[in-house]
């Protein structure tokens, strides 16, 4: 892999005057057009990165600079490990209850997996929500229930703040008699 860095860009790795780590350009494309990606041959996600980067440069900074490619790890080959592990999880499991019946009832109960009407159909599509929305909804959730008793803490306070001051109770609604009535 040839690294090739452009003449209006100072070397790769470098941090730009934006305080961003700057990409590595490389030639990875062939005669057509067409990406050629080479294999990696990093012990782990970022070394190259972490080798290049001056010194000084947070992990951080490193992280955020190789956010793009991890959301497309995730999304691309994450997904479909899971996917992958949860057939055949849900496989293996079949497997044992169809083998299960027939050794319990010396053979007269039992079924094929592969020819039940139902087929195993099970949802693995990952949540369309990331973690951390999850996460900030339930901080906002939170403070929205703190300030809801607080909210209600208050009313309650005035409202027998009131009922002792001018004799009105209206913690059930009871509205019917105004002020100037109860306060002669």
């Amino acid at each position: 892999m040839t690294t090739h860095v452009q003449k209006d860009q100072s070397r790769s790795g470098q941090v730009a005057p934006g305080g961003s780590v700057r990409k590595v350009e490389r030639k990875n494309r062939d005669d057509r057009g067409l990406a050629q990606v080479m294999p990696s041959k990093e012990r782990y996600f970022g070394e190259e990165l972490r080798k290049t980067a001056p010194k000084g440069t947070g992990a951080f900074l490193m992280s955020q600079s190789q956010h793009l490619v991890m959301e497309l790890y995730e999304s691309r080959i994450s997904s479909m490990q899971r996917f992958v592990a949860m057939t055949v999880m849900f496989h293996q499991m079949g497997s044992r209850v169809q083998n299960f019946f027939p050794n319990i009832s010396f053979g007269y109960l039992g079924y094929r997996m592969d020819r039940t009407h139902s087929i195993m159909r099970i949802a693995t599509t990952a949540s369309p929500v990331s973690g951390a929305d999850v996460r900030d909804r339930m901080v906002e959730l939170l403070l929205r229930h703190k300030i809801q008793k607080a909210v209600n803490l208050f009313s309650s306070k005035y409202a027998e703040w009131r009922n002792a001051k001018y004799g009105v109770n209206l913690s059930r609604g009871n509205t019917n008699t105004p002020l100037s009535e109860k306060s002669e």
